[in-house]
């Protein structure tokens, strides 16, 4: 399997031009030396107002811009959600700034050396490299030196290699970019550390110390985790003023914090891009997460008291019972819990300070502090191990139906290493192994029986070999399996840190399955790692941590890759997230610490005001009113804080924040399934059957007799190529009445020249249309025979241009022109049923509806259950009528008509309905529109309906009578039953 990195994703494509379009062509003067960047020259002023510029067009909240400033360096930031493609956008941007500007020497500074493991795996994969270098069009590589601890040796010392390369490096080199990857451990204020020190034999460039040589190169320094580099540790300070970087770039999705006037905020410096976890989370941008925990075993409240700490060398603990005495113990390190309780068993004091104690499970527990028993026991971790493997195997089954499977994977985190592995000085077995593979060989054999042999054929030969071999089904990693020599350990090790085509893969280069898919680790696995098809992780015991809970659950948020390498971005996916029960209000924290980074700005936008009155149906001036008689804002829009829980009550569709479902609570809300009616699916199966036949969209003589040559000279000749135009806005400060108020006037606009190479301007086009690059060519070889085209207006502004109009014409003009045709394609498994055509027992409730009913539908519905999204929908499924045989809600996305604006089309409804005589059945499509007549539709809705019906029209031809009927605004669904039955 070869990962397909996809190019063009908005959200990654607005941080990486976000820090480009800071810089113009004259930004920056030729470099002196071969080995140097070219030396940015640009006034702050000037740069100043070009960070205010893209902040405004990245919406970039104004409390975040009054903290803008440049002081020695310029210092940009980009702010990205876990899961969201830092490091793919850390590598776009060296790639863009090399191409613009000619950037070519960068240093990237990491926290830790698994996530520089994590990013030189990435820098040097060959499907990165492929990527950007051809589908991305940048034709060059990146050449990575990756700076290591210097082994102690005596007698010469040897410049650093990595160094020396890095400094050699040419700017000449056109097709080379140099790069210098290290953690921030070597970035050292030592004098006689690596990097510091002048007694190695010789250097690059006459540099006989490295700082120096590094310092020379003037290099663009990028920092990855910016809340690991605060400004006052060293590793800052030695970045600053010893290697002297002309920009510093940050990328991260948590930031410093720091204190001025006992008032604590977040320390940006210059915020170009802000893509919040609630941004993230709403756009599905990364999987959504559901919460669960088991409530105590018992009610006993056993607790361990920390009394005293003795000297550094013993701790008094109280074993405190209810009902019972409390005894007393004095432990020293390396001493286990368990000599307190049987329930504490692999617990150990691993270090005793001066007022606490760190425990094996990553705690640190202080004097005075007490903790609960119940989380230590072991049936208690045996119930959360099994409840990881049901979800996981919930998961695991829904993947592997689909026609191109996705890998599975469960992460679970423990604090005794010697639970999983062998410790080979003791005689203690490793009982969470045992246990793991015990449940998961029970879980196993009692999936096996329930599937079908006919439908799910692949997903039992899986089992079958994960049952012959269960210890290759999991693996582990720990930090002190750096020092093992293990083979086997070896190899696992491997798989997880540095192969994740392999852990992705169902099958291995020689054709046999890759069980391998649970995977523990003691905490070391959580920062610097990730796996997109991280679908479960499991807690064991608390880690006692009042860490970022994005942070903790970070490891899994990506969205997962199918087994051809594509990432899967049109689905809700969940990250089944299983904790102990001290943190059961997990899921209310997560979701009030991504609402609460949200700008706190409280004022409603012009355009806030437009679009809940228009979803309120009452004018923007009556809704203004209303708020200001209320009292809940001001003449400024700006919200009464006194008042703002009331008006956010009143009119929640002003509140921002986390969507819903995107946090859930399992212990809360639990999943529902939807049972499909195998009696009623027997009555509308034909139909079903015959909307889910593959079609393809032809389009009839568009290329015939030059017809589509010379429609795009015309629209070549339609204004498209224009000048890039920047516009100032002149405000006023006059006073009227008394007060003070800003007039507008009118500001200047001047030409700016922002040209683009006549082959990169045919590939965008080409890109965002699909118009072969060759007609294109040759459109515009004849448009250019009677119109000059100026150099200048090759430029982006002009490509947007022509997408536009190209678009406009295609709704226009190619109605009418185009047609549908059956193809060979054999229906394999669809939403409703396996691949042989038998009907699934039940689906997920969302892929019918997010909104639930208590109450049985009657007889005639498909569904066991009253799910909907909008109230036309529910009216649909709750109208009885006489003449409909079976009806049913169209799962989303589950049908798939190609239309000509590009986008595919899903309809809602499908119904079988025969006359009261019952001589004619006849079946009808509905698309639901929640509007109050057809001119509110939006023209590209409007369109694909236009498809829809020629599709149904086709279908009609080709045996199978199918009426499509669209239901606008109050239409009842029997009016539309009565008219096709006429």
């Amino acid at each position: 399997m070869e990962l397909i990195l996809k190019n063009g994703l908005p959200h990654q494509e607005k941080a990486v031009h976000a820090i480009s379009n800071v810089f113009a062509e004259d930004s920056f003067k030729k470099n002196t030396f071969y080995f140097a960047n070219p030396k940015l020259d640009e006034d702050k002023e000037t740069l100043l107002e070009q960070i205010k510029k893209v902040q405004k067009g990245n919406t970039v909240d104004s409390e975040y811009i009054n903290l803008n400033g440049i002081e020695n360096y310029l210092n940009l930031d980009i702010k990205m959600e876990t899961g969201t493609g830092k490091t793919y956008v850390q590598v776009a941007t060296i790639f863009e700034l090399h191409k613009k500007f000619k950037i070519n020497k960068f240093i990237i500074v990491v926290p830790t050396l698994a996530i520089k493991a994590g990013t030189k795996q990435f820098i040097q994969d060959s499907y990165t490299k492929k990527h950007f270098k051809d589908v991305c069009g940048y034709g060059t590589e990146i050449e990575l030196q990756v700076l290591e601890a210097s082994k102690t040796k005596k007698g010469k010392k040897y410049f650093p290699s990595t160094v020396r390369e890095f400094v050699s490096g040419s700017s000449q080199n056109a097709n080379k970019i140099y790069v210098l990857l290290t953690n921030m451990a070597l970035f050292s204020t030592r004098q006689d550390a690596m990097l510091n020190r002048n007694d190695y034999d010789y250097g690059p460039e006459g540099f006989h110390r490295p700082v120096e040589a590094l310092k020379a190169t003037k290099p663009f320094l990028i920092i990855d985790e910016p809340h690991r580099f605060s400004k006052e540790q060293k590793t800052f300070d030695f970045i600053v003023n010893d290697i002297q970087p002309q920009c510093i770039i940050r990328f991260g999705a948590t930031f410093p914090t720091i204190t001025k006037a006992k008032t604590t905020f977040k320390d940006y410096h210059n915020l170009l891009y802000n893509l919040t976890a609630c941004d993230a989370f709403n756009q599905n941008l990364i999987k959504g997460i559901a919460k669960e925990h088991f409530e105590p075993l018992s009610n006993k409240e056993d607790k361990v008291k920390i009394m005293s700490v003795q000297s550094k060398t013993a701790v008094k603990l109280n074993y405190i019972q209810k009902g019972n005495n409390t005894k007393s113990f004095e432990l020293k390190k390396g001493d286990s819990l368990s000599l307190i309780s049987t329930e504490l068993e692999g617990i150990v004091i691993e270090a005793i300070g001066s007022n606490y104690i760190e425990l094996s499970n990553g705690q640190t527990k202080f004097q005075g502090e007490e903790f609960i028993n119940d989380i230590y026991s072991s049936s208690y971790q045996e119930q959360m191990l099994r409840l990881a493997i049901d979800r996981h195997f919930e998961t695991e089954k829904i993947n592997f139906d689909r026609k191109f499977k996705i890998k599975t994977l469960a992460l679970f985190f423990i604090d005794d290493i010697h639970s999983y592995r062998k410790d080979e000085k003791s005689e203690k077995e490793t009982y969470l192994k045992n246990t793991f593979e015990k449940l998961l060989l029970e879980k196993i054999n009692e999936v096996l029986p329930k599937l079908s042999n006919e439908n799910d054929s692949d997903y039992i030969e899986y089992l079958k070999a994960s049952k012959l071999d269960i210890s290759a089904c999991h693996a582990g990693y720990f930090s002190q399996d750096n020092t093992n020599s293990d083979e086997e350990i070896a190899s696992q090790i491997n798989e997880i840190l540095f192969d994740k085509k392999k852990l992705l893969s169902i099958k291995t280069e020689d054709g046999k399955l890759n069980t391998r898919r649970f995977l523990f680790s003691k905490w070391t696995l959580k920062e610097g790692w990730d796996n997109p098809n991280v679908f479960t992780i499991a807690k064991l015991r608390s880690s006692g941590s009042e860490n970022s809970k994005i942070q903790e659950v970070g490891r899994g948020l990506r969205l997962p890759v199918d087994e051809n390498g594509n990432r899967i971005s049109n689905e809700d996916f969940k990250l089944n997230y299983i904790i102990d029960f001290t943190e059961a209000d997990f899921a209310e924290k997560l979701v009030k610490e991504i609402n609460d980074e949200l700008p706190k700005g409280f004022n409603i936008s012009k355009e806030d005001i437009i679009r809940v009155a228009k979803k309120l149906d009452i004018s923007e001036n009556d809704l203004f009113k209303q708020l200001l008689i209320n009292d809940y804002i001001d003449m400024d829009r700006n919200i009464t804080i006194e008042k703002s829980n009331r008006f956010f009550e009143e009119y929640p569709d002003f509140a921002t924040g986390l969507s819903n479902n995107k946090v859930t609570d399992r212990n809360k809300v639990k999943e529902r399934k939807v049972k499909i009616r195998v009696a009623q699916y027997g009555e509308i199966k034909t139909l079903w059957e015959a909307i889910n036949q593959k079609y393809l969209l032809f389009y009839e003589k568009i290329e015939n007799d030059n017809y589509l040559k010379n429609e795009l000279v015309l629209l070549f000749k339609n204004d498209v190529f224009v000048d890039v135009i920047i516009s100032s806005k002149r405000e006023i400060l006059n006073t009227s009445d008394g007060l003070m108020i800003l007039n507008e006037s009118s500001g200047n606009q001047y030409k700016i020249i922002k040209k683009l190479a006549y082959g990169e301007f045919l590939k965008r086009i080409n890109k965002q249309t699909n118009i072969p690059i060759q007609l294109l060519n040759q459109a515009l070889i004849e448009y250019s025979e009677t119109n000059k085209i100026e150099e200048d207006k090759i430029n982006e502004f002009s490509v947007a241009n022509f997408v536009s109009k190209f678009n406009d014409w295609k709704i226009n003009n190619l109605q009418g022109k185009f047609s549908y045709s059956k193809s060979n394609i054999k229906i394999n498994a669809t939403a409703l049923t396996f691949a042989n055509g038998t009907p699934k027992l039940e689906i997920t409730q969302g892929v019918i509806g997010t909104n639930f009913v208590e109450g049985t539908p009657v007889e005639k519905y498909l569904y066991d259950t009253f799910a909907y999204d909008s109230p036309l929908e529910k009216s649909n499924i709750q109208d009885s009528i006489n003449e409909v045989v079976v009806y049913g809600k169209i799962p989303r996305r589950s049908i798939s008509i190609p239309t000509i604006t590009g986008q595919s089309y899903s309809p809602d409804f499908m119904y079988v309905v025969k006359k009261s005589d019952g001589n004619k059945i006849l079946n009808i499509i509905v698309e639901t529109k929640d509007v109050k007549n057809e001119s509110d539709l939006r023209k590209i809705e409007e369109v694909k309906i236009n498809c829809a019906k020629e599709f149904f029209k086709q279908l009609t031809i080709d045996g199978y009578s199918v009426a499509f009927h669209e239901q606008i605004g109050h239409t009842k669904m029997k009016q539309i039953v009565d008219d096709v039955l006429m």
